[in-house]
C-alpha cells in the first residue's frame, strides 16, 4: 500500500470543551467547527496534521487514519478478504474509508481523499 501520510489521530475526550481549549492554548490548533454531536469530531489543526475529537465514549485513541489512493485501498480490501480480517466501509464528507483493527485492538481507518 502506497501510504500518503497519517491524516489524522482521533480521541474520545472526557470533557471535549476543556481539550479543545487545552489543544489550542499548548499546541495552537484551531477548530474547524464547533458543536454538540457527541459522534460527530472536531478536528483541530490543518488538512494532513489534524486531531480529531470525540466526546461518546471513555478516554482514550479511538483510530489512526491512514491516507492512500483509491486502488491501493482496493488492493488491501483484497489482502485483508484473503487474510480472513473483518473491516467495514465508512463514506465520509471528505473521504472513503475502511476501518479494521490490528493484533491488539487498536483502530485503523484507511482513507482515500475525495475533497
Amino acid at each position: 500500500m502506497k501510504l500518503i501520510r497519517i491524516d489524522h489521530v482521533s480521541l474520545d475526550v472526557a470533557d471535549r470543551a476543556a481539550s479543545v481549549a487545552w489543544y489550542q492554548a499548548v499546541l495552537g490548533v484551531r477548530p474547524h467547527s464547533h458543536h454538540d454531536i457527541p459522534g460527530e469530531p472536531i478536528f483541530l489543526g490543518p488538512p494532513g496534521a489534524r486531531l480529531a475529537l470525540f466526546a461518546e465514549r471513555p478516554p482514550r485513541l479511538r483510530h489512526i487514519a491512514l491516507a492512500t489512493d483509491a486502488p491501493d485501498r482496493q488492493r488491501l480490501e483484497a489482502r485483508l478478504d484473503r487474510l480472513a480480517i473483518p473491516y467495514r466501509r465508512e463514506r465520509h464528507r471528505n473521504s472513503d474509508s475502511i476501518y479494521f483493527r490490528d493484533p491488539d485492538g487498536a483502530t485503523l481507518e484507511v482513507m482515500v481523499p475525495t475533497g
